[in-house]
């Protein structure tokens, strides 16, 4: 009975059958060059020897000596013919050594050809697999996979910046008769301010922070104002600076000017900044070194995403303890916070607040012109919140300062806005044709003599104008937070009408990127198709077509619907 072959392991290797292919090849004469996984396991546990012949057949006699199966039938071979048969038993066990050797070798050939073969035919079949519906299912699963990468991505995204990048206090600084706005404080300190992007557009801050130099003198009371502005850094990206005007508290009610504190930064939310600001007056009205404690624990945090909040330590100077605060960013939903459209519905008229509605959804040149800082900034604040979920792309200044009234002739869009007394320096002859003059006061929009009719159908005009007016009938029934909701959702409903089947229209790129039928999309507006055309030539449209990811469901006037912007 033939025992069966045991395998050792020795310490280098973790058994012959695992590692045949990596022993050595380069020592000629060797018998593992031709041995095959077939092989019995101690045969190819064994050392070749470097001594030639004589090394060869001390080699073959270990291992006919420790082979069971040659060791059983050289052992019956002795039992019959005695000790004087040793050479015969010897010629016998190299015969069958030869013989294993030769077979093995015919084996292995004959599985090499076979395995080329096989490698050969399996490569044929992957090459017409992908050229089957298989292959093309592969191809649309990992698209599938990117989609969803890309949407991840898009809706897991934080944005990689502080939550404003520079923060000054701006105040009035009088020589003799002369009276210039001045940066008192900031942070960073504009000593070691490093970004080239901030400290090109510092220098002219104080203007914009005061753009009503001219008017401004010391008083006892005045309303707290809050605007914005938006500039294009050198990387050709806008920068919004957040501003608040308020008169600092004194013990004593003597006449002072007012301070501004402005806030630059990448992020549009005139809401979240809204609510620091409240935070910021509270502390300045106690002292400044509470309001810049304050503002310099918040520039180091990032941005935090729509309706999450980011908490805050500083220390109170006043109190000389560690005082927490959070700081919410607004959601779209919140986006009528800090928006007077009551106001604005009473103070222009339905008709008015239409017409200004249809000429910014097609990005037209708008300038509002009022008696005072705050009407202005309330007015183009709100009006500019009607254009969800669009945003507005071109010139955005609520207050234009006095030395830069040439700004007014851009060939660009834009929404800007001018005291009634700068208005008299306008160059009238300097206006472009498509530019419309709105004088908040006198409740009129002026157009000018060339400029080119809008093609908006006249039964929606007539529809959405009764909406506005039999709501605005109902103006001071309920409260005012509530009444300016409901006003923006009649604009929302204006724009499902118009823009609402977006997403029929939308198709997406391998890489992720959007794009829309132009003419399918204007078609869909049926009665509106040539103003809806023309909404989808302007730059915001294109930018929130741009903005929606893949995996968006529906519309975002729809119950559930989803898109990446903010």
């Amino acid at each position: 009975t033939r025992s069966p072959p045991t395998t050792h392991r020795s310490p280098n290797n973790s058994g012959c059958d695992q590692n045949w292919k990596s022993r050595p090849s380069d020592i000629e004469g060797s018998p593992l060059i031709t041995l095959s996984p077939d092989a019995p396991p101690k045969l190819l546990r064994q050392k070749p020897s470097l001594r030639g012949d004589q090394g060869e057949q001390d080699l073959n006699r270990k291992r006919s000596r420790k082979t069971p199966s040659v060791c059983s039938e050289s052992k019956s071979e002795g039992s019959r013919g005695g000790l004087g048969d040793q050479g015969k038993k010897k010629n016998r066990i190299s015969h069958l050594y030869n013989s294993m050797r030769s077979g093995v070798a015919k084996r292995r050939n004959s599985k090499s050809s076979e395995s080329s073969e096989v490698d050969a035919g399996s490569l044929r079949l992957l090459e017409e697999q992908l050229c089957t519906d298989a292959g093309k299912l592969l191809k649309d699963r990992m698209r599938e996979l990117k989609k969803v990468e890309i949407t991840k991505a898009c809706n897991d995204k934080r944005e990689e910046f502080s939550i404003f990048e520079f923060v000054c206090e701006v105040s009035i600084r009088t020589k003799g008769e002369d009276v210039c706005p001045n940066i008192s404080w900031s942070h960073p300190p504009l000593r070691v301010l490093q970004d080239d992007n901030i400290s090109d557009s510092v220098q002219s801050l104080p203007m914009f922070c005061f753009p009503d130099i001219d008017l401004v003198s010391r008083v006892k009371k005045m309303k707290t104002e809050t605007y914005c502005f938006v500039f294009t850094d050198l990387q050709a990206q806008n920068k919004f600076g957040y501003c608040r005007r308020f008169l600092p508290s004194t013990k004593d009610p003597v006449k002072r000017y007012p301070v501004v504190y402005c806030m630059v930064t990448k992020l549009r939310s005139f809401e979240t900044f809204s609510k620091i600001f409240d935070k910021v007056e509270e502390l300045r009205n106690y002292n400044s070194a509470g309001a810049y404690a304050f503002l310099k624990a918040l520039i180091g945090e990032r941005a935090p995403k729509p309706g999450l909040t980011i908490s805050i330590r500083y220390i109170n100077p006043q109190v000389g303890t560690l005082v927490d605060h959070q700081v919410e960013r607004a959601t779209a939903q919140q986006r009528f916070e800090n928006v007077d459209l009551v106001g604005v519905l009473g103070r222009l008229g339905a008709k008015l607040l239409l017409e200004i509605f249809i000429n910014l959804l097609l990005e037209r040149k708008l300038l509002f012109v009022a008696e005072s800082l705050a009407d202005l900034t309330v007015v183009i604040h709100s009006v500019m919140q009607l254009l969800y979920p669009l945003q507005w792309q071109g010139i955005y200044i609520p207050v234009l300062p006095q030395e830069i009234l040439d700004a007014t002739s851009s060939p660009v869009p834009f929404v800007i806005g001018i005291l009634k007394q700068h208005a008299r320096e306008l160059d009238e002859e300097a206006l472009d044709d498509e530019c419309n003059t709105v004088y908040i006061s006198e409740k009129r929009i002026v157009k000018r003599p060339n400029f080119t009719d809008i093609p908006f159908n006249k039964k929606t005009r007539k529809k959405f104008l009764t909406t506005l007016k039999t709501y605005k009938k109902k103006l001071g029934k309920d409260s005012e937070a509530r009444q300016t909701i409901e006003i923006g959702e009649i604009f929302v409903g204006m724009m499902r009408e118009l823009i609402g089947h977006y997403h029929e229209h939308v198709t997406f790129g391998e890489g992720g990127e959007s794009n829309i039928d132009h003419h399918g999309f204007s078609e869909g507006a049926g009665v509106n198709s040539e103003y809806v055309w023309q909404i989808a030539r302007t730059q915001m449209f294109s930018s929130f077509v741009q903005s929606l990811n893949p995996g968006a469901t529906g519309s975002v006037f729809t119950v559930g619907g989803s898109n990446c912007s903010t």
